[in-house]
């Protein structure tokens, strides 16, 4: 038992989870789009959220003459730079379009994780503007690279899909605002912060109900299993508290896109 907590730990820690997440919402735009998918795209999103996140999260502790000491760091590490590489060797295989947007995503990113110049504070410390550069930055990568890599004109429909990815984002994100109550300091003005929990539960249904009224509006042909995972979605964030443990969201709530997108794919072969 303890050694599957271990192993669970890390796979979450090396971000392969989110990962898988990220991947599963690229291969749900590809569905969406009636067309078949580009293995570059998918495996960007898989890797290059790894090296993100990873990024993210280890980078600031790197300074710590102890981070080096630990096996599992060194092995994140690796993996990381692994990761980087593969999401590289993806990024050349596109045109200049493509790679223009996952530039942009890339930029975002630094600036979440950053400060610039040592003047400005990193994004994450922005204050209220956290979950809106989350949900900006894989808009860009689940929804607008594959639509680009594809090749498809921008219209105002896939600007309609691309909102309405913004906003699943955005509520999915309210649960992880909440629970991150417990972490995140009163300087960072978070949106639970800012408007509390309750305010920000109704925020994260309204978000979900628009997402549905997208699907009606263009007569997505998954409207009832988007409204399915929509019922799971605001479940999760009806049950989301700050006392909540980790796995709640960092396993849990990152595991709906994949099982989303598993679903998907049953329902197209059988």
């Amino acid at each position: 038992m303890a050694i599957g907590k271990q192993i669970i730990d890390f796979y979450i820690a090396s971000s392969m989870h989110v990962a898988l997440a990220a991947c599963g919402l690229i291969l749900i735009t590809f569905s969406g789009l009636n067309t078949s998918y580009d293995a570059s795209v998918a495996a960007f999103g898989f890797f290059g959220t790894i090296a993100a996140y990873n990024t993210i999260k280890y980078v600031p502790l790197i300074t710590s003459k102890n981070w080096f000491h630990s096996p599992r760091n060194g092995l994140i590490g690796c993996i990381s730079l692994s990761a980087f590489g593969a999401a590289l060797y993806c990024f050349l295989q596109w045109d200049r379009t493509a790679q223009m947007v996952a530039i942009v995503a890339f930029l975002f990113t630094l600036g979440y994780s950053f400060p610039f110049f040592g003047r400005l504070h990193s994004g994450r410390n922005w204050v209220g503007y956290k979950i809106f550069l989350v949900a900006l930055c894989w808009t860009l990568v689940t929804y607008m690279l594959p639509v680009v890599a594809i090749g498809f004109s921008i219209s105002i429909k896939i600007l309609l899909l691309a909102f309405q990815r913004f906003i699943l984002v955005y509520a999915l994100m309210c649960s992880f605002e909440i629970i991150d109550m417990q972490f995140d300091t009163l300087i960072l003005k978070t949106l639970p912060q800012r408007i509390g929990v309750n305010k920000t539960k109704q925020l994260g249904y309204f978000l979900l109900v628009l997402f549905l009224a997208i699907d009606v509006t263009i007569q997505n042909q998954w409207l009832f299993l988007d409204l399915f995972f929509v019922v799971i979605t605001a479940n999760f964030l009806y049950f989301s508290h700050e006392k909540r443990s980790k796995y709640y969201t960092s396993f849990w709530v990152e595991s709906i896109p994949i099982f989303w997108w598993l679903v998907q794919k049953m329902l197209i072969y059988f």
